[in-house]
């Protein structure tokens, strides 16, 4: 029910599509009279959708809203830890936005026909037919902006824009000055590299928020780097030399 309420789409066609079938838009409901204000929600959904993949390809696993947004949060809580899931690739990849957030998100998604929930009585989400072409890119999601934007009204604790639309690159940096900001400019040139050779999208090597954090405290060693939020063992592996090199080296213009 929250789902419909929050929808982009008109009412009565929702409603009908529940009960397989189909209409044109009605005219009369709110939504189709006054038209809510939209944001892009194409990456959130690919993140969402990107955990759900993971654990049921690598695990065999499936869980419901809480857990998902827990990982992507980057959340070490008991299950988190007892199943680590820390070591999944979407572990903290989402902390542009709040757990609030997060949930109306899942709710927008479910609603429109991108998520589904299981039948296995316990709530857990699965992938839709429809979910393939916004995993490949191919489907752009619009979320409604006021549900975002009401979920947390501050923007700049949240780490998303007045629109309810994640931070832009130079937002997500903006604490940033001098050699530190330099250091995260080349993680970004790092990372941008890092994805392409991989083929996939770059917040799956590491989101803005962790690139931040890591020039902002400069870890020396692998275990300083794993404190790192949105830094688990898997993540570590892969790319924990890489990126102590780079920060390890000297600023641009400083000599060795």
């Amino acid at each position: 029910m929250l789902g419909l309420c929050e929808t982009l789409r008109c009412r009565r066609q929702l409603i009908l599509a529940h009960f397989g079938e189909t209409s044109e838009p009605c005219g009369n409901c709110d939504t189709c009279l006054n038209p809510p204000q939209a944001w892009d929600g194409t990456v959130p959904a690919q993140k969402l959708l990107s955990t759900i993949v993971r654990l049921a390809r690598e695990r065999n696993q499936r869980y419901g809203a809480g857990h998902l947004i827990d990982i992507l949060l980057g959340k070490r809580t008991e299950r988190v830890e007892q199943w680590s899931h820390d070591q999944l690739s979407t572990f903290g990849i989402g902390t542009e936005l709040t757990d609030l957030q997060w949930r109306t998100v899942a709710r927008q998604l479910l609603a429109g026909g991108l998520l589904a929930v299981s039948g296995d009585g316990h709530g857990t989400l699965g992938l839709t037919e429809a979910s393939g072409s916004v995993l490949r890119g191919d489907q752009q999601v619009q979320l409604r902006e006021e549900t975002v934007t009401r979920a947390r009204r501050s923007g700049r604790k949240s780490g998303v824009g007045p629109g309810g639309a994640p931070r832009s690159r130079s937002a997500a940096a903006a604490a940033l000055d001098g050699n530190d900001r330099e250091l995260f400019e080349q993680l970004r040139a790092w990372r941008a590299e890092t994805a392409r050779a991989a083929a996939v999208p770059a917040y799956v090597v590491f989101p803005d928020s962790t690139l931040t954090a890591i020039a902002q405290a400069r870890p020396v060693s692998l275990a300083a780097l794993m404190a790192v939020n949105g830094i688990g063992v898997k993540k570590l592996e892969q790319y924990g030399d890489a990126v102590l090199g780079l920060v390890a080296a000297p600023p641009s213009g400083v000599a060795s």
